[in-house]
């Protein structure tokens, strides 16, 4: 007999009342939702205990922002709560969602009642739901190298290369019409894009193939595809404008490091600020130079300028008080670059008024 689909009586994504079952001091609402997120998918999955999953299609279906799901996935990481690991030809984000872990954290991760542990019906809701994903993780682990190794990841190795065709594909059609381009300048090789793809992720290419037909007068995918002769995986224009990215970068924090010198020189000079700031040398860390080359696509290099000028005089001035600057500086708040917008607009207004008056 046939199985009568239930009908949708309550049209709301979200239930409210078990919303609230969350810790808000542990996990965000986004976080939230990519923590339901990734356990749904880790069930989906359970078979094989990983699935390859692009940002972009995580985005789509979650309605979280690009820079808030990769602070999210970071958080996530750090937390051992999923693994990510990029393989495969081409080269795909593969996800592990560690039902373990999660368990381990129930108590982070919910509300708790007032004699510090989850209320007793509810933890054992939460068992009855989390214990059969843990013994299936933890069966899969043990079989991981089993015979039928070999078969499973021929088969994956092959739904990898549909998957990132398919995405290229899309890729290239919205680019198409977005971009107003021509059939002829989007045709490439599949050899070339799995050649490609040994090196870049998948999404790092598109994003490089829209910067080309973004920047160029006549382009096309087949000048795009020219590999470099030493390294046969690298595409020459991504690596050259990897280098210009990175002297780019050193570039700004040459820039930033003197403005900051110059301001803190200008303030210990004044007596109403006596020693605003005894050390003249900004902190730059390797994640300050990648935060940098992220605000670049989409700030310019007067823009950050003259952002940090209006940003430092605040700190100088006894005005704002932050424990580490450029972190602060080019921090993402739902996904702006609001700090840097706020002093910005700061600096258009006040900076400019001033040398009106001058």
């Amino acid at each position: 007999m046939k199985k009568i689909k239930k009908e949708d009586v309550h049209p709301l994504a979200i239930n409210i009342k078990k919303l609230q079952r969350y810790n808000y001091n542990f996990f965000n609402c986004e976080e939230v939702v990519f923590f339901e997120y990734m356990v749904v998918k880790g069930m989906a999955f359970k078979k094989q205990n990983e699935f390859f999953h692009s940002s972009e299609t995580i985005r789509q279906e979650t309605g979280i922002k690009k820079h808030s799901l990769n602070t999210i996935i970071k958080k996530f990481i750090a937390l051992e709560i999923i693994s990510i690991e990029v393989k495969g030809m081409p080269k795909v984000k593969y996800f592990t969602v560690h039902f373990p872990k999660i368990v381990e954290l129930f108590p982070k991760i919910y509300q708790l009642s007032e004699n510090g542990q989850l209320q007793p019906n509810f933890s054992k809701h939460l068992a009855d739901f989390f214990i059969p994903l843990v013994d299936n993780y933890q069966e899969k682990n043990n079989i991981k190298n089993s015979k039928n190794n070999n078969k499973k990841e021929k088969e994956e190795g092959e739904s990898e290369s549909e998957f990132a065709l398919s995405f290229f594909n899309d890729f290239l059609s919205k680019l198409k019409y977005k971009n107003k381009i021509s059939p002829a300048a989007l045709k490439f090789n599949e050899i070339d894009l799995f050649r490609a793809s040994n090196e870049y992720e998948i999404e790092l290419l598109c994003q490089y193939i829209e910067k080309y037909f973004k920047e160029n007068y006549s382009p096309s995918l087949k000048q795009f595809f020219k590999f470099d002769a030493i390294s046969p995986n690298k595409i020459k224009l991504i690596e050259e404008l990897l280098v210009e990215e990175d002297l780019f970068a050193e570039q700004i924090i040459n820039n930033l490091q003197d403005t900051y010198k110059h301001r803190v020189k200008m303030y210990n000079d004044d007596d109403d600020y006596k020693r605003a700031k005894g050390n003249s040398k900004l902190v730059v860390t390797n994640r300050i130079k990648e935060q940098i080359k992220e605000a670049l696509k989409v700030k310019s290099e007067i823009e950050i300028t003259n952002a940090f000028t209006s940003y430092i005089d605040d700190i100088l001035k006894g005005e704002l008080e932050v424990r580490k600057i450029l972190p602060y500086f080019f921090s993402i708040k739902d996904d702006e670059y609001q700090i840097i917008d706020n002093n910005l607009e700061n600096f258009n207004l006040k900076y400019s008024y001033e040398k009106k008056l001058n």
